[in-house]
């Protein structure tokens, strides 16, 4: 076996070395004040995935601005309630509306481009799950007085992605979507645990049909067993399984899992300390994923407020917060890919990250409470 390569990082030309809670800092200002939620426009609100080096959208994305309500929440449990968070969750709100609006809401809405992409050829359970949990954490948290009609109409989507063993699909099975890629996004497995959570976390606070409820339960049900016995391959989806599981801590079944769901995380751990890094695969590192760096540090907090790691894996995530803190911009821009010739700042990246830093500056009592209610986006 080669040595471990170390694990922190080396900051890009636009990177500086600072402490973790000042690189949160500069992540929350770019998400607030910056160009990831557009300002004017037909699709003022509206969040976008990627913004280029020139600092515009190539698209805008609902998953990501419920993402964007839900990280909005997050940041004012812990700063209180400003009007520019308010603000922000009204403006995303209205344009969830207005995207939903359409007679084919389309996966991604491209802001300037006309290529067609399969990604609008179908609904995906996980972004409608995403929009409808962050409708129901901004409601929660009074920032939004939720429109009826849009919880209801994303409610039918969902309910229309019930499958006949009255669990959840992953994704649209028409004549409309023929011939979309086989990939992880569009067959079931343990990633829909996030979705699910996502649903039935709303349920406490929406009108969301008993019938709706009740597959989102089943399917959690299902997703949490894939999880424990077939976990993905692919690292992004793998955290959004745990993530999942870790988005229900008062499930009847969290503490006798829990041990099972440590233990698949400490493997990848131990992966990465080999690696050096934290691999896009099981079987193949891929590029430098930076959303997946803080998709493992939020998890592994969490897991070790939970009390399921040991010192030595707790070290693990320190030696990665180190590593991300490096790739934040003096503006509070996250590329995705920190070795890519073109920067591209990706939106769910920030805030993936700006939670992660964020829990790494925070005391391990604090973290407790997070991890008994947590937010992660």
């Amino acid at each position: 076996m080669l040595p471990a390569k170390p694990l922190r990082a080396v900051p890009g030309p636009a990177g500086i070395r600072s402490a973790p809670e000042s690189a949160a800092t500069r992540i929350a200002k770019w998400l607030v004040a910056g160009p990831a939620q557009q300002a004017r426009g037909e699709h003022a609100g509206a969040v976008a995935g990627w913004i280029g080096d020139d600092g515009r959208a190539s698209y805008v994305y609902p998953e990501i601005t419920g993402y964007y309500l839900q990280w909005l929440v997050s940041i004012i449990e812990r700063n209180g309630v400003l009007p520019s968070y308010v603000d922000r969750a009204s403006s995303a709100h209205r344009w969830l509306a207005q995207w939903l609006d359409s007679r084919i809401p389309p996966t991604r809405v491209y802001l300037e481009r006309t290529d067609p992409d399969w990604r609008n050829r179908t609904f995906f359970t996980f972004d409608l799950a995403m929009v409808l949990r962050g409708l129901g954490s901004a409601a929660r948290a009074r920032v939004i007085a939720p429109d009826r009609s849009l919880v209801e109409r994303v409610c039918e989507h969902l309910i229309a992605l019930t499958a006949d063993d009255g669990e959840l699909d992953a994704c649209s099975r028409t004549s409309y979507d023929h011939g979309l890629p086989d990939r992880w996004s569009t067959r079931r497995g343990a990633f829909l645990s996030k979705a699910a959570a996502g649903i039935v976390d709303a349920a406490t606070v929406l009108n969301v049909p008993d019938a709706l409820r009740h597959a989102a339960d089943r399917t959690f049900e299902t997703a949490i067993a894939a999880l424990i016995s077939r976990p993905h391959e692919e690292t992004h989806p793998f955290l959004y399984a745990i993530e999942g599981f870790l988005a229900l801590p008062r499930h009847s079944m969290f503490a006798a899992r829990l041990p099972k769901v440590a233990e698949h995380f400490t493997r990848l751990l131990a992966t990465i300390r080999t690696r050096g890094r934290v691999p896009e695969r099981s079987d193949d590192d891929g590029p430098r994923r930076l959303d997946i760096v803080a998709q493992t540090i939020r998890a592994g907090f969490l897991l070790d407020a939970h009390g399921a790691l040991v010192a030595t894996e707790r070290k693990s995530l320190d030696d990665l917060v180190d590593g991300l803190a490096l790739f934040v911009r003096t503006d509070g821009a996250m590329p995705f890919d920190p070795d890519a010739p073109t920067p591209q700042f990706n939106v769910w990246t920030a805030m993936f990250a700006e939670q992660a830093l964020s829990m790494s500056a925070r005391a391990r009592r604090d973290l407790a409470s997070i991890a008994a209610a947590p937010l992660i986006v």
